[in-house]
């Protein structure tokens, strides 16, 4: 795998539209994420593929596989979780390390993202692939276009990892279908409280960030 060059290339004005463009989507999705937390109670029963398409945490995929087929739910994940990866990849390998020290200034050094980023950079040029196939995220897709892996092998272990991981998801889903049964009974019975209760998370959420990055 190949190493990080580490030099600090600054960026001009032009690679700052550039970078802010490819960043479009995936931010995008970010947020989607959290408008899916606050309307969990009133997609999970009636339209748990589009609850989702807005967030694929581990979580909420539980709680929609309960809700659905074995297809749907594995062909709506793998579209949910690699649409933002390209174009992270694409990030990653047009502007390299200058990448990092971008988000750095965006997000502040103590930001979750760019703390995960350094953890995994020192791993990443012994057993990249690996990581990427168990843990295909923001993170992962972004390293791996700084390290310039080539797009039709990211391609192929990103879907391969991230299929795997809806089916482990789909299959956990039935094992525990009792107790996620009665988790989607009980969100769905006190819909208002519960909805409530993931706009004051949301709040927390974005407040602990905001304040990390300032502290940065």
């Amino acid at each position: 795998m190949t190493e990080f060059n580490t030099s600090n290339t600054k960026l001009d004005p032009k690679d700052r539209r550039r970078l802010k463009q490819l960043a479009v989507v995936p931010l995008a999705f970010a947020l989607a994420a959290y408008v899916g937390q606050i309307l969990t109670s009133a997609l999970l029963s009636s339209q748990p593929l589009l609850l989702m398409s807005f967030n694929a945490t581990d979580p909420m995929l539980l709680l929609a596989a309960h809700q659905t087929e074995a297809v749907p739910f594995l062909v709506v994940g793998t579209a949910r979780l690699f649409a933002p990866d390209l174009f992270l990849h694409q990030l990653g390998w047009e502007f390299g390390p200058a990448t990092k020290d971008y988000l750095k200034s965006e997000f502040g050094p103590r930001s979750g993202f760019i703390r995960t980023i350094a953890a995994l950079e020192r791993w990443f040029p012994r057993v990249g692939w690996l990581l990427l196939f168990a843990i295909p995220g923001y993170p992962m897709c972004l390293l791996a276009g700084i390290a310039k892996m080539r797009r039709v092998p990211f391609i192929v272990v990103n879907l391969a990892g991230t299929v795997s991981r809806l089916l482990l998801i789909f299959w956990v889903s039935s094992v525990f279908e009792g107790p996620l049964g009665a988790s989607v009974r009980f969100i769905g019975r006190f819909s208002l409280p519960f909805t409530f209760a993931m706009v004051a998370l949301v709040m927390l959420q974005s407040s602990r960030g905001r304040k990390k990055n300032s502290e940065g």
